[in-house]
């Protein structure tokens, strides 16, 4: 549960007839022989979508999307209500967010606090919820036979939640702790300043998450009588959309919907606009300095614009945002890396509300751009005002329109409780035809609209953010006590903001990457049913395989170049990880049209070697793979870009006191358990120590070195197997190479229990319990996967929802390449470590005590569910067919394999072996971070205070990765 606060004439009659095209194909008249005519009460879709669709109403008004998919796995549901934090009544701040909350702990017909949560879990599915300004999302998933069962327990949150008083008093610990957590966090405490700045009358500008003292009891009025009388103000089914997906028939999807949600009231709601500006007049122009809690340094400029989330035929605001956003030649971005100013743009409307948007440039900046913050604002408005000196261009528009009419076109599956979580969303926003396509939608070009939008994004109607650690400040947020200064019209001389004629700014050429033939390639008979080793050298091997299960014009190529020179040193480990970047860096101009064409491109370090992968519509992928290995080949270092790059590296190592308390943790056992990972200021001290010459010196080693890996898996003909074969040759060489650094875990051993102290900056103590399973067969994994599905739920409701000890609870399975680990997880703002590791020792034995063998079989079917849970859509597949090759297991069965042991297992023998593992014959590794408490002092453990010392002289496991 969270807070949210997703020659051009010839050009032109190109992209007009592509665009039509796919228009015509985005309608299911016009579509291919195999899609269907919708019907009546069905929202237009994809060709490529094959589930059945059906909007209906219920009498009480609740509007309601069926999704029927005989063949999914999963069943899925949410529901949105349009009510958010801004609906929050005055000194009730994250009364909305708390009641959210509350929804999940009891109802009249199913009063059990834990009951939903646990036939949710049983039953291999996950659930969770949101708060935003204007809405509250609930969903969940579930193995798609428990359906019925799931959604009647969650349609009785929207009919008679029950408000225990015992768990009104409990939860708002959860939310002061989910509060405290954020206390850290440079969005969080951004967010803080962003509210205090703006016109204090706008709903938005309350605190949104609650606290202990928000969510107090007063004299005169009870938190649960406001939660009650906000439930009965605002939960109403007029403005709720639900969205229910599963595999039964659409009549059968519909009775089931009508019998379980009819009864949810209508109170007959208004939504009315919201008239105050996010900003008045006289607080225009603004600046404020932020001083974050790490390293960050950023710059955003601000304008509150009209709501145009009615006109998505149009989408005015998406065409100027992917201009300024955009990073190719000739871009604002690409200008400020020019001049050493920023390294990073986006553009985007992230905030809305019913009345206005809210539209953000947001620049990651150098330290040079923070001390000339004042020349990236001269660039970012001189680019505003190109924008506004010509005419919007049609032709720009309708290549965005094309792009993302083809984006619906082959649009694939994705998870179910994702899609129906955003598809309950978008209900409220789009026309029922239009509730699948309309975010893809830009079918009416509207020059005036586009015009009349620019006119808002101007420098007296900004406000101004600059975020940097070098910043003064004169006062303190309230609720984040962040330290900020905040400068007003009368304070700002304007003229030093406003642009001028920049030479180099101009708009985008014509996208060279737009898929131009989208035909599907004809199947070979020969298709092998897994990926088969087509090319098989001394220095190369690669794979191959068509996708016939998604027969969509895409596809996956994957290259990974192994070598023992990435991560055996932490010197190696930086060079790659500056390596990489510059690379990407050094192509980012040409790969950013490609992105925005749906290809995808990546250049990334991991503990083997380095990888690449290219994907999307597979039209141009291999020109633009033989491309990129063409310019990394030749790539020379400019010494400058080379000094910005290594600076950004060694600032983000800098600020991880930034970053969550529980990841900095499991980073720590990372390192512990691992090899090939160094603590940052290791690598900090060996980024500083390197210059460009000695990168350059690694480059050439790092080639020398490796051997490549690849595969092919999508819409590809079996002679593009050769192509890329002969496009790696020209990088490879001529020599042996290496073997890469094969990886180690740790070896943890029965009665030698370790404890590593870990140095985090957080008043919150955090605990990580790690137990080691015994072997690395699939039985062993298999006994280790399942305790992880048995203790998820079961820890969760005993340590946070009953003894509150923290937001962040969790149990799960952690396995380290192939062997097998349970990870018990807390951050508690209110217990100390040793407190929460007493409190995880009695869960543990308490779970033998209280597991059924009801239970147990439940837990085991849902887990080889879960294990043999098809891919969506390619990429997954892809993802799942790369993983497999890179972890040496070549038959593609490890799923089967799990999923085989999980079923031959019996109730007594998990008994027995969880009696072993984790109560009497502990290999355990825990690893804490006391917070501002004190240490806790556990008999028997041998205590540590870094990792390296832990791990030193102790056997380790090693993971084969041979023949490469």
């Amino acid at each position: 549960m969270q807070i949210r606060i997703t020659a051009r004439r010839a050009v032109q009659a190109s992209l007009y007839a592509l665009f039509g095209l796919l228009v015509a194909c985005a309608n299911p008249d016009m579509a291919s022989p195999s899609a269907k005519k919708p019907a009546p009460d069905a929202p237009v879709q994809s060709p490529n979508d094959r589930f059945a669709y059906r909007l209906i109403t219920l009498d009480n008004g609740l509007k309601i999307l069926l999704i029927s998919n005989p063949d999914t796995p999963k069943a899925a549901a949410s529901l949105d209500v349009q009510v958010g934090s801004g609906d929050n009544p005055d000194g009730r701040g994250g009364l909305a967010h708390f009641l959210e909350h509350m929804l999940f702990l009891g109802t009249e017909k199913y009063p059990d606090a834990a009951e939903y949560v646990q036939f949710v879990t049983e039953h291999g599915g996950s659930r969770n919820a949101y708060t935003s300004f204007e809405h509250t999302n609930y969903f969940f998933d579930i193995d798609a036979d428990h359906l019925p069962g799931a959604l009647d327990r969650f349609a009785q949150f929207f009919i008679s939640p029950s408000f225990d008083t015992a768990y009104v008093d409990r939860e708002r610990n959860a939310v002061q702790a989910e509060y405290q957590m954020g206390l850290k966090s440079d969005g969080r405490r951004g967010l803080d300043v962003f509210q205090a700045s703006m016109n204090p009358a706008h709903p938005l500008s309350q605190f949104a998450v609650g606290s202990l003292d928000s969510l107090a009891d007063r004299p005169d009025a009870k938190v649960r009588d406001d939660l009650l009388q906000f439930y009965d103000d605002h939960y109403s089914a007029d403005i709720m959309r639900l969205v229910i997906l599963g595999r039964e028939p659409l009549d059968a999807l519909e009775d089931m919907a009508a019998k379980m949600f009819s009864a949810v009231p209508n109170r007959g709601v208004e939504l009315e606009t919201i008239k105050e500006p996010l900003f008045v007049d006289a607080q225009l122009p603004m600046l404020v300095k932020i001083k974050p809690q790490g390293t960050l340094r950023q710059l955003e400029v601000n304008f509150q614009i009209p709501d145009y989330r009615g006109n998505y035929t149009v989408k005015p605001m998406t065409y100027v945002s992917n201009l300024i956003g955009h990073e190719g030649e000739g871009s604002l971005l690409s200008l400020l890396k020019r001049e050493g100013l920023a390294d990073a743009l986006s553009s985007g409307t992230g905030l809305s509300w019913r009345g206005g948007e809210l539209l953000s440039v947001t620049i990651n900046l150098t330290e040079k751009g923070v001390e000339e913050y004042e020349r990236v604002l001269q660039n970012v408005f001189a680019y505003l005002d190109l924008l506004r000196s010509e005419e919007p261009r049609e032709w720009l528009y309708q290549e965005q329109a094309a792009v993302a009419a083809l984006g619906f076109r082959f649009r694939e599956p994705s998870a179910p409780m994702g899609y129906v979580s955003r598809l309950s969303n978008a209900m409220h926003y789009y026309d029922d035809p239009d509730v699948l396509q309309g975010p893809y939608l830009m079918s009416d070009f509207d020059a005036a609209m586009i015009s009349d939008a620019l006119q808002w994004l101007m420098p007296d109607k900004a406000q101004v953010v600059l975020t940097a650690p070098e910043v003064s400040t004169d006062r303190t947020s309230r609720f984040y006590e962040v330290p900020y200064s905040k400068l007003g019209p009368e304070a700002l001389m304007l003229s030093r903001w406003e642009g001028s004629d920049i030479e180099g700014l101009h708009l985008p050429e014509p996208n060279p990457f737009i898929a131009e033939n989208v035909e599907l390639v004809a199947l070979t008979d020969d298709n092998p049913r897994l990926p088969d080793l087509r090319v098989e050298e001394p220095r190369k091997r690669l794979w191959f395989k068509q996708s016939e299960d998604f027969r969509v014009p895409k596809g996956a190529m994957y290259v990974s170049f192994r070598s023992p020179l990435v991560a055996a040193t932490a010197e190696q480990k930086a060079a790659s990880a500056l390596y990489t970047r510059m690379v990407k860096d050094a192509v980012r101009e040409y790969t950013y049209p490609a992105l925005l064409a749906g290809l995808g491109f990546n250049f990334y370090t991991h503990g083997q070697g380095i990888s690449m992968r290219v994907s999307g519509y597979n039209n141009k992928q291999l020109a633009l793979l033989e491309d990129l290995l063409a310019k990394i080949a030749d790539q020379t270092f400019d010494p400058a870009r080379f000094e910005r790059l290594r600076r950004e590296l060694v600032l983000g190592l800098q600020n991880t006191v930034a970053r969550r308390p529980t990841s900095q943790l499991l980073d720590d056992l990372r390192r512990a358990l691992g090899n090939g990972a160094y603590d940052e200021q290791e690598l900090i001290d060996a980024l500083e120590a390197m210059d460009v010459e000695g990168l350059e010196a690694y480059r050439k080693e790092f080639w020398a070195s490796v051997k490549a890996e690849g595969m092919l898996y999508g819409n590809y003909a079996p002679p593009e197997v050769q192509k890329m074969s002969e496009v790696l040759d020209a990088v490879l060489g001529e020599g042996e190479g290496a073997p890469a650094l094969a990886p180690e875990v740790l070896q943890l051993v029965e009665g030698e229990p370790l404890e590593l102290h870990a140095a985090i900056e957080h008043d919150d103590a955090v605990v990580a319990w790690y137990l080691q399973g015994d072997g690395q067969a699939w039985r062993d994994r298999a006994l280790v996967a399942l305790t992880g599905q048995i203790t998820e739920s079961g820890f969760f409701q005993q340590l946070r929802t009953e003894q509150q000890l923290g937001y962040i609870v969790s149990s799960f399975y952690w396995p380290q390449h192939d062997v097998p680990g349970l990870m018990l997880l807390v951050q508690s703002p209110s217990h100390s470590a040793g407190h929460v590791v007493g409190a995880m020792e009695q869960f543990l034995s308490d779970t033998l005590r209280d597991i059924t063998e009801e239970q147990f079989q439940r837990h085991k079917q849902a887990l080889i569910n879960a294990t043999l849970k098809p891919q969506e859509n390619l990429g997954e597949r892809a993802e799942f067919y790369w993983q497999s090759i890179a972890s040496r297991e070549w038959s593609f069965d490890a799923p089967q394999q799990m999923a085989a042991a999980v079923e031959s297992l019996s109730f007594d023998e998990w008994q027995e072996a969880y009696r072993d593992l984790f109560l009497e014959n502990r290999r355990s590794l825990l690893a804490l971070s006391v917070g501002a408490k004190a240490a806790p002092e556990i008999e028997g453990n041998a205590v540590f205070d870094n990792p390296e010392a832990l791990k030193k002289g102790r056997d380790r496991i090693t993971v084969d990765l041979s023949p490469l």
